[in-house]
């Protein structure tokens, strides 16, 4: 089954990430360079991750080689700004956890809608 689903929006120049299950650290370092790879030559680096077709999960997936992982891809990622979408809150939790290990805090934020994750990056709320 599929992880996970990675497009671009040139529209919006919008780097989106659909999570549908639990990620694991092969789906975490084979996302690394495709990040990279779509962000190359755009204009904005935004990122909207959408965590609404997450399964449930717990605390114990983070362990240190997870934390390492996603501290990785949070690095590399480099966007501009980053929004996430449909985190529960256990999810919430994980990725606050994320986001402080990266050093994202001042440029990720947490949404209720796709829309206003959009309009905050586009600059319409801040």
């Amino acid at each position: 089954m599929e992880k996970y689903i990675l497009s671009y929006d040139d529209k919006d120049n919008i780097l989106y990430l659909k999570i549908l299950g639990v990620m694991e650290i092969e789906n975490i370092r084979e996302l690394m360079p495709r990040f990279n790879k779509m962000f190359e030559g755009k204009p904005r680096r935004y990122a909207l991750v959408d965590m609404s077709e997450s399964v449930q999960m717990d605390t114990s997936v983070m362990t240190k080689e997870m934390r390492d992982a996603y501290k990785e891809l949070g690095n590399m990622m480099d966007a501009d700004k980053a929004a996430i979408v449909g985190a529960t809150p256990v999810l919430r939790m994980i990725a606050k956890i994320v986001i402080a290990i990266t050093r994202r805090a001042k440029t990720t934020q947490f949404f209720k809608t796709k829309e206003d994750a959009v309009s905050w990056m586009k600059g319409d709320k801040n």
